[in-house]
């Protein structure tokens, strides 16, 4: 299968594709660079603070000096460098989860799955702001984060093995390097991790009856470093008087009245936008999620991102930044390292359906994910289409048509 595979896709090919979607992208974010509209991107709110204002992001170390070198086209460049490197490690990521296809194979689904977005529907359509999408086009310190968190979350998976065994302590240090490292860009995906650890960690402990308390809490230990930088950057987000982090339903409702609420499931458009978030995970879930739920790397996916979804539903901030929404970025990331497992268990099915499993209609199981899948690219596509042209990320695709 694997001959067969490299035979049909020559290297070359995702190489080229690769290329030409940076491409796309360096035009993309250098005419976010250039444009005045506030909802066209934060790229530029992002570079005059990293130029001008107090470090709060790793970003901000790297934006200056590709700014000093080529101007926005520094800039541009290096973003879509991190957004290349996040589909290869996507593409990774597919290598140990489905290891029959070829590099070839994975490097060009891993390009085509990250271009979905929220389903597009007739009559309305959707707006992007309220939901849940894995690839995100405007926000720097999010695209930066991104393969950092999706290698962290890998090599997590290659250091549990030896839970309960012998933690390798080069996998366990390249591991928590990896989560910091995500956490100097941005703080959600640790936000989101760190909980989903403690109940994995509760769950092993009560398992195991105390007898591997030890890798309990060298395991635990591994978030300590990113809990210190989110300290740390605490001290520089909510700086303001009343800053910080409340209860939703403690929040004062004229302070984030049509902010926050349009993030959750306070606002009609932005529950419809979650639903269509999710059709192509859900319908794996639904339909594929029985053998998907045996894979320990399909069930921490699901775990994260529901802490994640938990937090961004019930958590907002208070003080300047009420109404900011920033905890929605946690959901995005998880979203992402979910679809990530989803796929592959869609691919682990359509292998198993060609080599002759046909039982309990898994053909047409496929083909309802398939088609969900698509529906979400296209989407995508589309969507893609009209930030190349200028328009803000908060419009409704339904303006294409």
């Amino acid at each position: 299968m694997q001959t067969t595979s490299k035979k049909k896709i020559p290297l070359l090919l995702p190489l080229v594709a690769f290329a030409v979607y940076f491409v796309v992208m360096c035009w993309l974010h250098y005419q976010q660079l250039c444009s005045t509209n506030d909802s066209v991107s934060d790229l530029v709110q992002h570079l005059e603070e990293a130029l001008n204002r107090e470090v709060y992001t790793a970003a901000y170390f790297l934006l200056p000096p590709a700014y000093a070198l080529a101007g926005k086209w520094g800039v541009a460049m290096l973003v879509s460098a991190f957004q290349v490197g996040a589909l290869a490690v996507f593409a990774w990521g597919l290598s140990t989860a489905v290891p029959q296809l070829s590099t070839s194979a994975r490097w060009l689904l891993s390009l085509v799955v990250n271009l979905a977005q929220a389903a597009w529907i007739p009559n309305g359509g959707y707006w992007y702001l309220g939901t849940i999408n894995g690839t995100i086009y405007h926000n720097t310190t999010y695209i930066m984060m991104a393969p950092f968190a999706l290698l962290a979350i890998l090599c997590f998976y290659r250091a549990w093995e030896g839970m309960h065994s012998r933690l390798d302590a080069k996998k366990w240090l390249l591991y928590t390097a990896l989560l910091t490292i995500s956490t100097a860009f941005k703080a959600n995906f640790v936000f989101a991790f760190a909980p989903a650890l403690l109940i994995l960690l509760i769950v092993d402990l009560v398992r195991t009856r105390g007898t591997n308390l030890k890798r309990e809490i060298l395991m635990g230990c591994s978030v300590l470093p990113s809990i210190a930088l989110c300290l740390l950057e605490s001290v520089v987000l909510f700086g303001g008087e009343g800053d910080g982090l409340v209860f939703i339903f403690a929040a004062d409702p004229e302070q984030i009245r049509n902010t926050s609420f349009l993030w959750g499931w306070f606002n009609e458009a932005s529950r419809l936008g979650m639903i269509r978030s999710l059709l192509f995970v859900g319908a794996v879930a639904l339909l594929l999620g029985r053998h998907a739920w045996l894979h320990f790397r399909y069930r921490v996916s699901f775990l994260t991102f529901c802490v994640a979804m938990t937090e961004a539903l019930f958590i907002v901030e208070s003080g300047e930044r009420a109404g900011y929404g920033n905890l929605w970025w946690g959901p995005f990331v998880c979203y992402w390292v979910f679809l990530l497992e989803s796929f592959a268990a869609f691919l682990r099915e359509a292998l198993a359906w060609m080599e002759g499993q046909r039982a309990n209609l898994l053909g047409v199981r496929l083909v309802i994910c398939g088609i969900a899948l698509l529906w979400q690219v296209i989407s995508g596509v589309c969507f893609l289409i009209l930030l190349l042209q200028g328009s803000p990320y908060n419009i409704a695709i339904a303006n294409w048509f």
